[in-house]
């Protein structure tokens, strides 16, 4: 569950390591956001030795994609992770970076984020 204010870990190659939300767009639960909801975070720090497709105190979209607060699927099983990570979205909704680094949930697929699916090694 992410609300603003929660600092999460960007899980792509755009150059960003630390974010803040500062707002949950879509909502699945109140006022919090779940695995594949789009939020608005600002940059609070940057990969070093790494030419940065983003700039520090920048406000960027986001789509959730690791929370520490697991999800219960459809046929019963859970799935929890040790983190919260994002991977940011550019103006046009595709990925700033190239590449995802970690684990991309199946619950993308239900949201219409398949491009992200195939910029992920692991799916889960």
């Amino acid at each position: 569950m992410i609300q603003a204010g929660t600092f999460l870990e960007v899980a792509d190659n755009s150059g960003g390591r630390v974010v803040q939300c500062v707002k949950v767009l879509q909502k699945t639960k109140g006022h919090y956001g779940g695995v594949g909801d789009i939020i608005i975070v600002a940059v609070k720090s940057l990969v070093r030795n790494q030419k940065s497709k983003v700039k520090k105190g920048h406000l960027y979209k986001a789509v959730i994609l690791e929370t520490r607060k697991g999800t219960v699927r459809v046929d019963g099983s859970g799935c929890g992770y040790s983190r919260n990570t994002v991977t940011l979205l550019s103006a046009n909704g595709g990925s700033i970076g190239s590449r995802i680094i970690g684990v991309t949930p199946y619950e993308l697929r239900a949201k219409n984020h398949t491009k992200l699916i195939s910029l992920s090694a692991r799916n889960v």
